[in-house]
């Protein structure tokens, strides 16, 4: 059976950035990357029922939210309504912007983009043309990326 991977992820800049991870399969699994905030909004019922029997679902969510009860809910609707799914959680302890620059060789995300200053960032690496290229110009380690201690083991 083929193992079919779907990510979630919170915004376009994540899209983007996992979009080029998947280039080079030996970074990240290949599968669909939907952008949707699993945090702030449930997963449309008609959107579940067509994940396939067997799929890696991969859930890439901020944890600077207090309220974790939509996450819960999603977490329960893709155990009930989906056929032996696989969940993996990728928190994101810090926003992308400290993801990429913990993970990396630059200093600062302006090293990453360029751009004029830290608010430009995300408008600016979601221009970038060859994003596989830029990572790996700053040595990004995708084996650290989205892994860093939450302080506790999560309730789902």
């Amino acid at each position: 059976m083929k193992n079919n991977c779907i990510y979630f992820a919170e915004g376009k800049c994540e899209e983007r950035l996992l979009a080029a991870l998947k280039e080079n399969p030996q970074k990240i699994q290949s599968g669909r990357v939907k952008v949707f905030n699993v945090v702030q909004k449930l997963l449309p019922k008609s959107q579940l029922v067509t994940i396939q029997t067997g799929t890696t679902v991969v859930l890439i969510f901020d944890t600077d939210v207090q309220n974790t009860e939509f996450l819960r809910e999603n977490t329960s609707r893709l155990r009930t309504l989906c056929s032996k799914v696989r969940l993996v959680f990728l928190p994101q302890v810090l926003n992308l912007e400290d993801e990429l620059v913990r993970c990396s060789g630059i200093k600062s995300v302006i090293e990453l983009t360029h751009s004029k200053s830290n608010k430009d960032f995300k408008r600016d690496f979601c221009s970038i043309t060859n994003v596989c290229s830029v990572l790996d110009r700053v040595n990004l380690d995708v084996s650290a990326l989205w892994r860093r201690d939450l302080g506790g083991d999560p309730d789902f």
